[in-house]
């Protein structure tokens, strides 16, 4: 597996580089991405069972698409950042906003193509920006936080203190970036 020091500067200049999420391939779009400059992460391919997007994806790599794995320095950025703000993410979704935020601190311009909206979440409040496909992309970062479904206490266990009744996670808005 390659990391970002492993792709040419010519590949690196062309303008922006597209960090695909499983989204492209599973929601179809990869024809799109063809003659665009594309990276991902290994477990995006781990998450493609389809058969017809596999192709697409295989089709892809044949075409350009790299392979990468992010440095761990930006992983931790990245796992830090979901610490403050709540959001659950796979580490498939933890991988792919890293490897762009490797690329942003770079000095290139990224554009992270995905329909997810803890990744569009998580990668708007660390100053990176997405492109959703089939679905309007979130409008603000929002913070999740644990509220008692019967007292509606804000408590950061499953139990509430108070009463004893379940939590859940619920979002609370920050700020518009």
């Amino acid at each position: 597996m390659d990391t970002i020091s492993d792709i040419n500067d010519d590949f690196m200049d062309e303008g922006t580089i597209y960090v695909l999420d499983s989204t492209v391939f599973l929601e179809k779009y990869s024809d799109g991405f063809s003659d665009k400059a594309c990276v991902t992460v290994y477990e995006v391919s781990e998450e493609i069972k389809d058969p017809y997007a596999k192709i697409q994806f295989d089709m892809l790599v044949q075409s350009g698409l790299s392979i990468l794995s992010p440095k761990d320095e930006f992983v931790k950025v990245v796992t830090d950042k979901l610490n403050e703000s709540g959001d659950k993410l796979s580490g498939t979704d933890i991988s792919v906003i890293a490897l762009a935020l490797e690329f942003s601190k770079k000095g290139k311009k990224v554009l992270i193509v995905t329909d997810d909206y803890g990744i569009q979440n998580t990668s708007k409040s660390l100053g990176l920006k997405f492109m959703a496909m089939s679905q309007k992309g979130i409008s603000r970062i929002l913070k999740w936080r644990r509220k008692c479904t019967a007292c509606g206490a804000d408590t950061d266990k499953e139990i509430c203190d108070i009463c004893g009744s379940e939590t859940k996670f619920v979002s609370s808005p920050r700020k518009k970036r």
